[in-house]
């Protein structure tokens, strides 16, 4: 379990070392304008506690216009194991941002790839996979010119007929 998460906060490390190290250039700012245009389309990169993944993961967050708020995507990778239960996911969703400057209400819809395996007692290996499809509402903080990325909220899961609540909160590089 200590490796899993040291090589998850070494892979966010290492993401936000090498982004680009200017952050996003103000293309024009219109005081009547409903958000911000750049010169590319913002992007981040942040480490997450709950929500659409088991517990930890690593995302990538890219709005698909060169605009602060409106429309973008979100994919990444977790992890969570703990005695004798592994579970690999990755979950990707499409988002909308409502807001301006840095402060936004993020809604977003999206699917999660889950692999389980139970190794319980070392006498069987029980695998199992699936995907969980999740809904999340929450307040983002990203800042027009990039820095400190901040996300959280709660987000419902619907697997098959279940449902559940998780919460989640999320920190990390805007760029």
């Amino acid at each position: 379990m200590k490796k899993v998460i040291f090589t998850f906060i070494s892979v966010l490390m290492v993401m936000i070392v090498f982004a680009q190290k200017d952050t996003v250039r103000l293309r024009e700012i219109q005081k009547n304008s409903k958000g911000i245009v750049t010169d590319r389309a913002p992007q981040a990169v942040y480490f997450q506690i709950g929500g659409s993944a088991p517990l930890l993961s690593v995302n990538y967050d890219r709005r698909f216009y060169k605009k602060v708020n409106g429309l973008g995507f979100a994919i990444g990778v977790g992890f969570f194991g703990e005695s004798g239960i592994n579970i690999f996911s990755v979950p990707f969703s499409i988002n909308y941002l409502i807001g301006h400057n840095s402060h936004f209400v993020e809604v977003a819809a999206g699917t999660t790839f889950v692999s389980a395996t139970s190794d319980l007692f070392d006498t069987q290996s029980d695998h199992a996979s699936g995907f969980i499809h999740h809904i999340n509402l929450g307040y983002r903080y990203q800042p027009s010119r990039g820095g400190f990325f901040f996300r959280g909220g709660f987000s419902p899961l619907f697997y098959q007929s279940e449902y559940a609540m998780s919460y989640y909160i999320g920190f990390g590089h805007n760029f």
